[in-house]
């Protein structure tokens, strides 16, 4: 849990590409005078950057596409000190008509998707044996977030059940998917972001928007990235 009385906070923000949040980072470069530390570059193989926004020091973590590459640098990120949160901002599919493109949602549970085959039917690693329901830091089939209290309080954000698929992006079959796992979102790569933080006992926060809504077929990906650049923005000037 996040404690209130923080005058200054260590933070831990993971994104996909910076690329994608420029408007916010322009924000923050202005309002301290310092740009990114190191400068970005494209040639460069460098994912982990410094800054700060007003009171507090962020770095920020440039995870890439994927769930090797979210899992390896974030664990990289949190072997080397302890943040007072981590905070992911991602892009999601929804699988439920109320829930639509440009939403922002706190996912509190994620679930491993289909991974292999079991007799020649599409399993997850619980059906086919490799994972056990109730080990660390499993509970009942599913990674749940219980440290973020505080930011629940705080941000009002819609609560959901997220699935982390290899069929992201994949319209056909979705709803066997959402009636499966019970999940009200998918994601590529959300569960090696939190599977990270709860074996490290990191306290860290899950916010993803809408890009896509499959059960209507609504699809605006750069509406998406505004509305989470802004909430973003807002969430530091709350902390």
């Amino acid at each position: 849990m996040i404690s209130p009385t923080f005058a200054a906070m260590k933070l831990l923000l993971c994104v996909h590409r910076l690329s994608d949040h420029q408007p916010l980072l322009d924000v923050m470069t202005q309002q301290s005078g310092q740009p990114l530390s190191p400068q970005p570059d494209p040639q460069s193989a460098t994912y982990f950057f410094q800054t700060r926004y007003m009171q507090h020091e962020i770095d920020i973590c440039e995870t890439g596409y994927g769930a090797f590459q979210t899992g390896y640098k974030l664990t990289k990120a949190l072997a080397k000190q302890r943040y007072h949160l981590a905070l992911r901002a991602g892009m999601a599919h929804s699988y439920k008509t109320d829930i639509p493109v440009g939403t922002i949602v706190n996912v509190i549970k994620d679930k491993p998707g289909d991974q292999t085959y079991v007799d020649g039917v599409p399993a997850d690693l619980y059906e086919a044996g490799l994972l056990s329901i109730e080990s660390f830091p499993h509970y009942r089939e599913a990674f749940i977030n219980m440290n973020n209290s505080y930011m629940n309080v705080m941000l009002p954000f819609n609560k959901v059940v997220s699935l982390t698929t290899g069929t992201y992006g994949e319209p056909t079959g979705y709803e066997t998917r959402r009636d499966k796992y019970k999940a009200d979102i998918e994601t590529r790569d959300g569960l090696s972001f939190v599977y990270a933080c709860m074996y490290e006992r990191q306290p860290f926060y899950q916010l993803c928007c809408v890009e896509r809504n499959l059960a209507t077929g609504e699809n605006d990906r750069p509406k998406a990235l505004e509305h989470l650049n802004n909430t973003l923005l807002d969430i530091l000037q709350k902390l």
